[in-house]
């Protein structure tokens, strides 16, 4: 879901203003279309029968307001309906709508009101103009803040959606429509619900969409497209591609249909009569009703079949098919992620990994004075949002799977979905059915995680051991040290035993800051781990998760170290990097020569740049546990051997004194590599190295260091005062929520 999307969703609120009557009625706003489109000239041209729901004009009286995008100068039709301009009269507010972005900034607007005959809830507006919204990215200085625009007719391809107010705005939430397009003969378009006429005819080419479930926002989607089908039973999978490729849509198509059985199985039928893959004319990941608007090489990456796709189809479930009250936060964006992202993990055995990173991300990004509570959230504008937003959420989900059990919390679901079906729903209308099933209260629950600020921050001490007759007892203590009340958390621990295959696991609840315990064992305990497999939502110790770019990126203040003695264009490539990134990337950027400090600041990340940089060394020494090597030529990783005369090599350890924050080294010699080493690198942010060639550069290698002392993984002292390295044993297997599609299974 965009940003601009949720931008829209949230003006809806705002024009509440327009009708002091229910927002939410069962009736809806019907707009039957018949659209012209020059892609040439950026122009439209529609002609819009506009059916009005009865509450609407028992609320309103005879004249009602609506807004549309400035300069499509919109003329009545209908006899004895009056259209008049109220530019200047009491027009709703709207600039600065929603946090950071100027609305107003994005689309110009003006507000018309429109005055109907006693007994006429239908009338006809025919409108001309054009809509030429350039695509720029709202904020550079972030990866996860995309190229956008708020609508743009264009040769290269058509882009409308709610956010460009091509059609009337009334200031309801819910609407429905049919929407004929016409246009040169070899363009096609793609809108919500069912295709329904397609046909081509004197070099006009049309085709009709109609959408009778209610809808936010209405999408218009143009190119010049190939269009592939296959029908899986009452849902048909069709895929858009600008290329003609049947292999690549043949791959979708039946992946299509091994998610779609997957999810319905899952959670209940799915919302719509089909699915479509549509290949965009710029790099997005959008998921509209229906449909998935994929950017020509996102479309093309193998691992997206996946990872981005499946959670696209979801969100036709999440966000498309119940909707989300924005006002109460968002909870769909973490659900999605949480039964797309995090459930393919699992399916493959890698779902430690994945909440781990999660947690990283959350204590890299999310530092005092930024959080925000989940009913805050709206939508992803930056690491920082996608943290809370999507990773605090996708682990008050997980948490909440732990507590109620997996049968719960699939029917949990499944009512819930069943019961808010193309409604807007809330978290608190989630815990209603989660506390349902389960016959728990979850109301502290739902107030700790959603509408709290903060994390807890967890800590083990105290552990020994004592002998009783055949019998050894482990003792330890459990401290919250977050300055923030106190949670209550289901802690798990591990107990590993010697001669012992399985780990002793059990959950500790924890609902006072300190909490002692006690164990008793047959077997000699050898080491106890708090949280082993990332179960708890917590601010990581900076010893439990390796170094990484995350950690580089989340710093508020950092120096960047340029090498004087390199080469005259490499210190110019590096230089012009630097300066690019302290215009564009937040926080405090000081740029400076490696030969104008003494020694390195204790108090902001450090990026040290070139193989001549003084400061080197100090990144050699920094990563020597990590069993890397360096000599005037080569770096030598756990698994790759990068030269300096033929890689682009970049390396992450923690500041030498100050594990809070991070060392990044950068070392090449092609200084055509070092733009496009600026843009790409941010992608990498789990990462702890990474090794690059060529002149783009293309990444050939990465990977993240080790875990090497834990404070979560304690080794017991034995009673002769010494303490065992040995751990025996493994952690009990976990299922899957639901087991993968069928290509998953058979290996393709």
């Amino acid at each position: 879901m965009t940003l601009l999307r949720s931008l829209f969703l949230y003006l809806f609120i705002l024009l509440a203003l327009f009708h002091p009557g229910q927002l939410f009625g069962k009736d809806l706003i019907h707009h039957d279309f018949r659209v012209e489109l020059k892609p040439e000239k950026g122009e439209i041209c529609v002609e819009d029968t506009i059916s009005l729901p009865q509450r609407l004009i028992q609320t309103n009286g005879t004249t009602i307001k609506f807004i549309l995008h400035k300069g499509l100068k919109p003329k009545s039709m209908t006899p004895n309906v009056v259209l008049k301009s109220t530019e200047n009269a009491s027009s709703p507010k709207i600039e600065g709508s929603f946090p950071g972005v100027g609305l107003g900034d994005l689309v110009p607007l003006n507000f018309f009101s429109v005055k109907l005959p006693p007994g006429t809830n239908s009338f006809v507006l025919e409108y001309t103009g054009e809509i030429k919204h350039p695509i720029s990215r709202l904020s550079e200085a972030d990866a996860q803040s995309s190229p956008q625009t708020p609508g743009l007719i264009s040769e290269e391809g058509i882009y409308l959606a709610g956010t460009s107010f091509w059609y009337p705005h009334f200031g309801e939430v819910f609407l429905s429509f049919s929407l004929e397009v016409s246009a040169p003969e070899d363009w096609g378009f793609v809108s919500q619900g069912k295709q329904v006429l397609q046909k081509g005819k004197k070099n006009v080419f049309r085709v009709q969409w109609e959408s009778p479930e209610p809808q936010e926002e209405i999408y218009l989607i143009g190119g010049k497209f190939t269009q592939y089908s296959k029908d899986f039973g009452q849902v048909k999978a069709l895929v858009f591609l600008r290329s003609p490729d049947e292999y690549l849509a043949n791959t979708y198509l039946e992946t299509t249909g091994q998610y779609l059985e997957m999810y319905s199985n899952l959670l209940g039928a799915y919302p719509y009569s089909k699915f479509a893959l549509v290949e965009n004319f710029w790099e997005t990941g959008y998921g509209m009703p229906s449909f998935t608007l994929l950017g020509p090489t996102v479309i093309r990456l193998p691992f997206i079949l996946h990872s981005s796709y499946p959670h696209e189809i979801l969100h036709n479930w999440w966000g498309n098919g119940v909707f989300v009250d924005f006002e109460q936060g968002n909870w769909s964006e973490g659900l999605t992620t949480y039964l797309a992202d995090h459930l393919i993990h699992e399916q493959r055995g890698s779902a430690v990994g994945y909440r781990r990173s999660i947690l990283q991300n959350y204590t890299d990004y999310v530092h005092e004075g930024r959080d925000f509570p989940l009913i805050q959230f709206r939508a992803r504008h930056g690491s920082l949002s996608q943290a809370i937003g999507y990773g605090k959420t996708l682990m008050f989900f997980h948490m909440l799977r732990l507590q109620l059990g997996d049968k719960n919390f699939i029917q949990g679901l499944q009512k819930f979905y069943h019961a808010h079906r193309f409604q807007r729903a809330t978290f608190q209308n989630l815990q209603k059915f989660f506390s349902g099933v389960s016959g728990e209260d979850l109301s502290f629950e739902l107030d700790q995680w959603v509408k709290r600020t903060g994390s807890p921050v967890i800590k083990i001490h105290g552990v020994n051991l004592r002998a009783e007759g055949d019998q050894f007892y482990l003792r330890a203590v459990l401290e919250q040290t977050q300055p923030e009340p106190v949670y209550r958390l289901l802690i798990p621990i591990a107990v590993y035993l010697k001669g012992e295959k399985k780990a002793f696991q059990t959950t500790i609840l924890m609902d006072q800051k300190q909490v002692k315990f006690e164990f008793g064992f047959e077997h000699l305990p050898l080491r106890i781990e708090v949280d082993p497999e990332f179960d708890v939502f917590r601010r990581l110790d900076r010893k439990e998760v390796p170094p990484s770019l995350s950690l580089a990126y989340g710093g508020e203040n950092s120096i960047i170290l340029l090498p004087s003695r390199s080469e005259k264009k490499i210190r110019k490539g590096f230089q012009q990097l630097a300066e690019s990134w302290k215009k564009s990337r937040p926080g405090k950027i000081e740029m400076k020569w490696d030969s104008e400090i003494d020694q390195l600041p204790h108090d902001r990340t450090l990026w040290i740049f070139g193989w001549e940089n003084r400061f080197r060394s100090a990144m050699i020494k920094s990563i020597s546990d990590y069993s890397v090597s360096f000599n005037a030529l080569e770096v030598f990783l756990p698994k790759a051997k990068l030269r300096k005369d033929q890689h682009t090599i970049v390396l992450v350890s923690h500041h030498p004194t100050n594990p809070n924050l991070a060392m990044t080294w950068v070392g090449t010699e092609n200084d055509k590599a070092i733009p496009g080493l600026g843009r790409k690198i941010i992608h990498y942010g789990k990462y702890g190295y990474l090794g690059f060639e060529g002149d783009s550069p293309s990444n050939i290698v990465k990977g993240e260091w080790p875990i090497l002392n834990s404070p979560m993984s304690v080794s017991i002292p034995q009673m002769d005062g010494k303490t065992s390295l040995e751990m025996e044993g493994s952690l009990a297997p976990r299922k899957a929520l639901i087991n993968p599609p069928h290509f998953f299974q058979t290996g393709k």
